[in-house]
């Protein structure tokens, strides 16, 4: 279990138990004992039931339930050929699995099924994914679609792949991107340059059956990668909100630390000439979504009542998932509601319906600094104040003997950091708040928001 150390000043501390959240439903042997320890599982995140999870591949609502799908390797805990995995909900906090959406059986698809898009057209839900095949040493991606009547078994459209080939021969070429504006329905890929820099492409259709390559949406300057992908777009107060994750962005100061980056860029989208206006893609202009070390391919979607949530993976490629010899690996982040600034600056919250999870107040006092306070469960929402603002806010939480992951508030550099040691174990965000320091800080067996 937990302990929490203040480190100073005098802050205001209250730790409430979180339960219920999502349900695994999980194969157990002939002996009877369950084969997936439980050591790092989470209780209100998603994690595969059994198996490797990766990005959120969907995100939709239809027929009054909240659809999510992730890239899923269901036989054990590394990455393998990928199918979608599904869970369900009612109330975006608590989930159940379903049977897997899309299993890589076809032709077009054998080494995987990546992430794509889900929506909701004509009472269908429908899926759009890329197909992977790796052949002679050189990989070959396509887009294709997938549609279910009742959310839960889904038919892959008889004329797949819809888009059998990248353009100019690039191999990387995946994540479609599909959305309705008027009568025209747009595809946005993400890709590589023959320059090698990231590239986002656009296809339009008049049916969603029949594409035709449109142009180029957004490229690198040169500075932003070799390689986009997991691109998603929405409008948001009368802007665009461009979100991808970029491959290849070379580390500046406290950003760009990890290995790959997801951000977003705010400007105008022409769909007259498919492109953005006067907007240059370059260090200068991407925003990092989240500054912690695991987070990475956001999937937003429109809520029923305006809100604009947004989901991503809870883990980076070439992490250590020490969970994996359990026979599982990773999970998604919470989900979050975006709101856009005065400055343009994208907002994120927890989802307002975390607070139904809470199920005990485990304490609620002030403390001083070098006091300690015992959690005694793994999964709980930590809530601190501080009364006045003073040079240096700090708490530490700590498990075992050797394991600490501290968070502090810096006045005199005007950021907030992570610390979670090892030799990259620091994460800096610039903040700075107003009047007294308010935060939320969850924490679900592995894991920390």
């Amino acid at each position: 279990m937990m302990e929490l150390y203040v480190l100073l000043p005098w802050l205001c501390v209250a730790v409430l138990e979180l339960t219920g959240g999502v349900t695994h439903v999980e194969a157990v042997p002939k002996n009877g004992k369950q084969s997936i320890k439980k050591k790092y599982r989470p209780i209100y995140h998603i994690s595969s039931p059994r198996g490797w999870i990766s990005d959120p591949t969907g995100f939709t609502y239809f027929k009054r339930q909240y659809h999510m799908f992730f890239q899923y390797h269901p036989h054990d805990g590394t990455w393998g050929n990928i199918h979608w995995g599904h869970a369900v909900s009612m109330n975006l906090i608590d989930w159940t699995h379903f049977p897997p959406a899309i299993v890589p059986k076809e032709y077009y698809e054998m080494h995987g099924c990546q992430s794509g898009t889900a929506l909701v057209h004509n009472n269908y839900l429908t899926l759009f994914y890329t197909g992977t095949v790796v052949a002679d040493n050189e990989t070959f991606q396509t887009q294709n679609l997938a549609l279910s009547a009742d959310g839960i078994v889904f038919q892959k459209y008889i004329y797949n792949p819809l888009i059998r080939e990248a353009p100019h021969g690039v191999s990387e070429f995946r994540n479609p991107r599909v959305w309705k504006f008027r009568n025209t329905w747009y595809m946005m890929i993400g890709t590589t340059s023959r320059e090698r820099n990231g590239k986002l492409i656009l296809y339009t259709s008049g049916d969603m059956f029949n594409w035709k390559l449109d142009g180029t949406i957004a490229e690198s300057m040169g500075d932003m990668g070799n390689m986009w992908e997991n691109p998603d777009m929405f409008e948001m107060d009368g802007q665009h909100v461009l979100i991808f994750s970029a491959q290849g962005v070379k580390t500046e100061g406290y950003r760009f630390r990890n290995l790959y980056q997801t951000g977003y860029v705010v400007g105008n989208f022409d769909y007259v000439l498919g492109q953005f206006e006067d907007i240059e893609i370059s260090t200068a202009t991407f925003t990092e979504l989240d500054y912690g070390h695991d987070f990475y391919a956001a999937k937003t979607m429109l809520a029923s009542d305006g809100r604009r949530l947004l989901v991503a993976w809870l883990g980076m490629w070439q992490s250590d998932f020490i969970e994996s010899k359990d026979g599982w690996a990773s999970m998604l982040t919470m989900v979050r509601e975006l709101r856009l600034s005065e400055s343009s600056r994208l907002i994120m919250t927890p989802v307002r319906e975390i607070v139904d999870l809470r199920a005990e107040i485990l304490e609620d006092a002030w403390y001083s600094p070098g006091e300690m306070f015992y959690a005694g469960t793994k999964s709980f929402e930590l809530i601190v104040n501080s009364s006045t603002i003073v040079s240096f806010v700090g708490l530490a939480l700590e498990w075992g003997t050797e394991n600490r992951y501290s968070i502090g508030y810096h006045a005199d550099h005007g950021h907030v950091s992570v610390d979670r040691g090892g030799t990259d174990g620091v994460r800096i965000a610039e903040w700075v708040p107003v009047g007294y320091i308010h935060w939320r800080i969850f924490v679900d067996g592995s894991s920390i928001e």
